[in-house]
């Protein structure tokens, strides 16, 4: 039992996704790729994009802005949006869109 909770208090300690980072920096199960781990949470709304996470990188910011810049048909209701984020090659994908 102790051993349970030990682990329990350790996984809230330290997470596989800290504050300002998109990707993990340690896999949860033993296969599991951190290059296509990459998550934003982003709620659009009428005064531009507020990021649920304050301490993500400009450039990460940027590259959503640009995102949305570029599927504005497919994103132009204004709620919060959970994107998908991977890297392939050097390249950053979101929602399977190259940025």
């Amino acid at each position: 039992m102790m051993l349970l909770f030990s682990c329990f208090i350790f996984a809230q300690v330290n997470p596989a996704r800290s504050k300002g980072e998109v990707f993990k920096h340690r896999p949860e199960k033993p296969t599991e790729n951190l290059d296509y781990s990459g998550m934003i949470i982003v709620k659009k709304t009428m005064y531009g994009l507020v990021f649920a996470d304050k301490q993500l990188s400009s450039e990460v910011k940027t590259r959503v802005e640009k995102f949305f810049k570029h599927r504005l048909n497919g994103y132009t209701d204004l709620k919060t949006y959970q994107l998908k984020v991977y890297r392939k090659h050097g390249k950053w994908y979101v929602d399977n869109t190259e940025i």
